[in-house]
C-alpha cells in the first residue's frame, strides 16, 4: 500500500470526502485558509459545518489522540504539534494519550503503559501545549467516557468493528503486530469512538484530527451516535497525509522497527537516517523531508509551494531547508524525557 495522491483520491471517492483546496472549500478555520489547511490535511467529513458553528460562537472542541505503543515518531510528533496550531489558533484543544488503547489492543503492560503516558504528558507540554486552556488527558480514571463507552456499545455490533479497521491493518499483521481483530482491539476502537461521542454529548461541535489511515474511527462513532439518537452531524473528521516510512514502507509507525526516525534515538543517529534518504520520489506525497516540513506550524500554502517547487527542481534552497528541517526535527525531538 501507498499513501499517495491515488490513494487519497480513492479514500475521497470511497467515502465522499471532500478534497481541501481543489475549489470545493468555502471557509477558513481558526484564521487557516483553505490552502493552509491543505498543508496539513487532505481529507474531511463534515469540517464545514464545525467551521461554521466555531464563527458562530457555538460550543465546539477539537480532538485528537496519540497510541502509546513505544516513543513517538514523526507522525506522532506532528499530530501534537497540529494540536498546539490549533489551540494557538484559539480553538478549544483535547489531547487523549491511549494508555488503555495500547493496554487492550497491544497488550502492553499496565505499568509500562502508565510509564509512557508520563512521558507523553511531558512530551505535549514541552512542544507547547496548554492544559490550562485545553485537555490533556489518559483514558484511565475517566469513568464518566467509559460509562459512555459502556452505552454506546449496544448500538454497535461485530460488523461495524470489522468494516472499521484501520487501512494499514494487513501491514500491521504482516509485521506480527497482531494477527487478528481480538477483543481486546474491539474494546480499545470502542472507547476511542467513546472519547468523540462523550464530547458530543456534552453538546458539543467536536473535530476529530486523525491520519488518514483512520478515517473509519470517526465514521463508525458517527454510526454508533446516529443509532442513539444522538446529533451525529455534529461529528465532523478531519484527516492528515501519511509521513512515507523508510525502507518502501507507507509510513512512519510506532508499531514497525526501522520504518522512521522517533524520540528514543540520539540526534546523530537521526541525523544519519535522513542524511541517507535520497528523496527520489517522483510526487510531493512521496517524500518524507517535504511532508514533514509541511507539518511545521509556521508552514502554509505560499511557504510550501515555495519549497516544494525547489525540490522538484533541485534548487539550493530545499537543500538548505532539508539540513535546517533536520536540526529542527532533533530540536523537537529533544522534547522527548529520555
Amino acid at each position: 500500500m501507498k499513501f499517495d495522491t491515488a490513494y487519497y483520491e480513492s479514500v475521497i471517492d470511497q467515502h465522499q470526502y471532500e478534497h481541501l483546496g481543489l475549489g470545493t472549500i468555502d471557509f477558513a478555520l481558526a484564521g487557516m485558509s483553505p490552502g493552509d489547511l491543505l498543508t496539513k490535511w487532505v481529507c474531511h467529513t463534515g469540517a464545514r459545518e464545525f467551521a461554521d458553528a466555531v464563527a458562530g460562537g457555538r460550543p465546539a472542541i477539537v480532538t485528537t489522540g496519540v497510541g502509546l505503543g513505544g516513543p513517538p515518531h514523526a507522525g506522532t510528533l506532528f499530530q501534537l504539534l497540529r494540536a498546539v496550531k490549533l489551540q494557538q489558533c484559539g480553538l478549544d484543544v483535547q489531547i487523549v494519550l491511549g494508555d488503555l488503547d495500547s493496554y487492550n489492543a497491544r497488550r502492553t503492560p499496565l505499568d509500562a503503559v502508565r510509564r509512557l503516558a508520563d512521558q507523553y504528558e511531558e512530551f505535549a507540554l514541552g512542544l507547547g501545549f496548554d492544559p490550562g486552556r485545553g485537555v490533556l488527558r489518559r483514558q484511565e480514571g475517566e469513568t464518566d467516557v467509559m460509562a459512555t463507552a459502556f452505552l454506546l456499545s449496544r448500538h454497535l455490533d461485530d460488523d461495524d468493528f470489522h468494516w472499521a479497521e484501520e487501512d494499514l491493518a494487513g501491514l500491521y499483521r504482516n509485521h506480527g503486530v497482531f494477527d487478528h481483530l481480538n477483543y481486546g482491539m474491539k474494546q480499545a476502537t470502542l472507547l476511542m469512538a467513546a472519547d468523540f461521542v462523550h464530547l458530543l454529548r456534552e453538546g458539543r461541535h467536536v473535530l476529530v484530527s486523525l491520519g488518514v489511515d483512520e478515517h473509519k474511527y470517526v465514521a463508525l462513532a458517527r454510526r454508533g451516535a446516529e443509532r442513539w439518537g444522538l446529533p451525529a452531524d455534529r461529528l465532523a473528521g478531519i484527516y492528515t497525509k501519511m509521513i512515507p516510512g523508510f525502507g518502501g514502507l507507507p509510513k512512519m509507525s510506532k508499531s514497525i522497527p526501522g520504518s522512521g526516525i522517533d524520540g528514543s534515538m540520539p540526534a546523530e543517529d537521526i541525523r544519519a537516517l535522513l542524511a541517507a534518504d535520497t528523496d527520489s520520489a517522483p510526487s510531493d506525497d512521496g517524500s518524507a523531508l517535504l511532508q514533514m516540513y509541511a507539518c511545521l506550524p509556521e508552514v502554509g500554502q505560499a511557504e510550501y509551494d515555495r519549497v516544494s517547487a525547489a525540490r522538484r527542481a533541485g534548487d539550493r534552497e530545499w537543500r538548505v531547508i532539508r539540513e535546517e528541517l533536520v536540526e529542527r526535527l532533533i530540536t523537537l525531538f529533544s522534547c522527548w524525557p529520555k
